[in-house]
């Protein structure tokens, strides 16, 4: 919004609330159109192209628990699978071939070799939520090449962090399934502790590393996505977002410990 482009916001809100738009609202200063559409609902996704002339699409819908996919594939699979195709046959019914895909490391499975880059193999994925990713991938690229139509892929690693201004920041509802929401909640006392589990990894303190990408960041790599979608023709690329460095879980913690003074 920003970078002055026009933006619909459709979400069920199965996993957020409507004051989300509203913060963000005021973090852009101007109004947001949202509608609240089920992608698994093709006549009501269908309503939104019907209504509104939309050039390009930024499809982030789905469900994102590694370890919940883990306990209910099917709910992930008919979600994030048949939520994806009834936006792309929506796009199709209303000649809109343009699409960036909020995709994921996970579609890498265990590192064949470090860093990872795009040509990494993929489709090894340990869980279903990586596996509906690498899956969404394919039958984008299939639909996309058929019609000689645009799609980024943007593979996110681990998304942190929260808009600069306090207004806005991850929010879980629930346990949260990710370190920083965690801690997070420690600092803020709505935990008492944080436990950390595993302790022989082959690092530099034993706690596992990951790759973390500040939301902000996260957001600039998909305003480039758009622009360089909706400028040229027949754009059919990926891309990993991170930044390429690791922390380890001990060392995040200190990172916080020392930003919060607790």
């Amino acid at each position: 919004i920003k970078s002055g482009y026009d933006c619909i916001v459709l979400d069920n809100f199965s996993n957020s609330t409507k004051e989300c738009i509203k913060q963000c609202e005021i973090i852009v200063g101007k109004s947001i159109k949202s509608v609240d559409v089920d992608l698994l609902d093709f006549d009501q996704t269908c309503d939104v192209f019907k209504n509104n002339k939309i050039e390009a699409v930024i499809h982030c819908a789905g469900f994102k628990s590694v370890g919940e996919s883990v306990e209910f594939p099917l709910r992930y699979y008919h979600n994030n699978i048949t939520g994806s195709i009834n936006l792309l046959r929506a796009m199709q019914e209303f000649k809109v071939s343009k699409i960036v895909f909020s995709s994921s490391a996970t579609v890498y499975g265990t590192p064949k070799y470090l860093p990872i880059d795009e040509i990494h193999p993929i489709g090894d994925c340990s869980n279903p939520y990586g596996i509906t990713k690498f899956f969404i991938e394919k039958i984008i690229e299939d639909h996309m090449k058929s019609i000689n139509g645009s799609y980024i892929h943007l593979r996110y690693f681990n998304p942190v962090g929260a808009s600069e201004s306090g207004i806005i920041g991850e929010t879980p509802t629930g346990v949260p399934n990710n370190l920083f929401p965690y801690i997070a909640d420690v600092a803020a006392g709505k935990r008492p502790e944080i436990n950390v589990f595993g302790n022989d990894y082959d690092t530099i303190d034993g706690t596992g590393v990951r790759d973390y990408i500040h939301i902000v960041d996260l957001a600039k790599g998909h305003t480039q996505a758009i622009k360089l979608i909706t400028s040229t023709c027949a754009v059919q690329k990926v891309y990993n977002l991170g930044t390429g460095k690791g922390y380890s879980v001990l060392k995040v913690i200190e990172a916080y410990e020392k930003a919060c003074g607790k």
